[in-house]
């Protein structure tokens, strides 16, 4: 256990605001999990070294070509006999130096499509943070919400489990008929069965979170909302045409095709300069070959575009500048109607939750202590007391899920815009 716990600080001594509550809880709040996220998350860790890896490629593209150096020696003289001869007189070697020279502007087309790439790379990786930090912040209410209602699960268990051992007692001593215990077992059966599907949730929540947060998988996170009364964000302030236009700005994904249109653009404009040719200078020294001994030369070479031309590139990526507008314009379609059904959700719940009497929870809970304790009085009898004990285990759990549908909502919202709208 021990081990445990210093490896849980290890993992977490970049924020000194987690705090444990057992040696293998964490308590912590979103703004904690957010911290931790950014810093850990190993998925954020290997794209933005994506982005990393095409600055490189981008620095490539500014590079020039390599001159090239060709170096010609008479191996052996026949009429004298010598090896590898290097007298003048009797020997020969040629020096010929190229420099390829680009033209119609390639080398800074290149470059463009390189820095097109960075942009790709970077839209890709914050529109994995944007996708990441939705997962973290709904698993993080998820998991607070589940947490409630188990506790909800937990108190109506033992209390009910109490109510049975009293009347297996009466039973026992002939008291109360055996249809009301069977009555009571039951319902405790089922209450049991139920806490059991909610454990199974938490377990897939607490798990997601540690791979999402990169922690032991050993740890149990214990979410914690600060100051819940204060997450009241103002929906009906909030504007469709302003929330496009946020999405417009925001939205990774979108600019990510935006910036294909522009690369396949770019593309198109270098595969009509590759229908130009390079340029090639030469530089040629021959000792003995020439009519003269130490000849030097210059010479310059180029293809002629008499039969390729590049028109079959140029061709498809005229093609490929189409598909891409249009798939760009489809996605603009589909980010719009992912903002108004995010927007639509939001206001439903909201009103819901703002219609919602808050003080009923507690009104019913203060009822069901009294109910319980005229049953074990045996002043109501098993079908009432069950009913009461059934509407009280509902409206709580209901009422759960309602705030969490609600916060669910509101980050589909900031996932759908690409920012945070309402306060942390």
């Amino acid at each position: 256990m021990k081990r445990i716990l210093l490896f849980v600080l290890g993992c977490f001594v970049g924020n000194p605001l987690v705090s444990l509550a057992q040696s293998d809880t964490l308590r912590l709040t979103l703004a904690q999990a957010d911290a931790q996220f950014h810093q850990n998350n190993l998925q954020l860790m290997a794209t933005k070294l994506g982005v990393d890896e095409n600055k490189a490629y981008e620095y490539q593209a500014k590079l020039w070509n390599n001159p090239s150096l060709y170096v010609e020696q008479m191996p052996y003289n026949a009429q004298t006999m010598e090896v590898m001869p290097l007298r003048q007189r009797n020997s020969e070697q040629v020096v010929q130096v190229q420099q390829l020279l680009l033209l119609a502007d390639k080398r800074n087309k290149q470059l463009a499509m390189a820095r097109t790439g960075t942009e790709l790379a970077n839209d890709r990786f914050y529109d994995l943070l944007r996708t990441l930090n939705y997962q973290l912040r709904t698993t993080f209410y998820d998991l607070y919400y589940a947490q409630q209602a188990l506790s909800v699960y937990e108190q109506e268990i033992g209390t009910l489990q109490q109510t049975v051992t009293l009347f297996q007692q009466q039973y026992d001593k002939g008291n109360i008929a055996l249809k009301d215990l069977t009555r009571l077992k039951a319902y405790l059966f089922n209450l049991t069965t139920e806490r059991q599907q909610l454990l199974r949730k938490l377990t897939d929540d607490q798990a997601d979170l540690a791979v999402l947060l990169n922690a032991s998988p050993s740890v149990t996170f214990q979410p914690v909302l600060e100051n819940i009364s204060a997450l009241q964000p103002a929906v009906g302030q909030l504007n469709l045409n302003d929330l496009y236009k946020l999405a417009e700005e925001n939205r990774y994904d979108l600019k990510a095709f935006r910036d294909q249109a522009i690369q396949e653009k770019q593309n198109l404009s270098l595969q009509k300069a590759m229908a130009v040719p390079d340029l090639s200078l030469q530089a040629t020294y021959d000792r003995n070959a020439g009519y003269i001994p130490n000849y030097v030369g210059v010479g310059v070479g180029i293809n002629l575009p008499v039969f390729n031309k590049n028109q079959g590139n140029i061709r498809a990526a005229a093609v490929r500048v189409q598909s891409s507008q249009q798939a760009t314009d489809a996605y603009t379609i589909q980010v719009e109607s992912d903002v108004r059904r995010a927007f639509q959700k939001v206001q439903q719940t909201d009103q819901l939750y703002r219609t919602f009497d808050q003080q009923f929870n507690g009104d019913f809970g203060r009822l069901i202590q009294g109910v319980t304790t005229n049953y074990r009085k045996q002043n109501i009898d098993v079908v009432e007391f069950l009913d009461f004990f059934d509407s009280y285990k509902s409206s709580q759990i209901q009422y759960n899920q309602l705030q969490n549908d609600r916060m669910q909502s509101l980050e589909e919202l900031n996932f759908a815009v690409g920012t945070n709208l309402f306060t942390k």
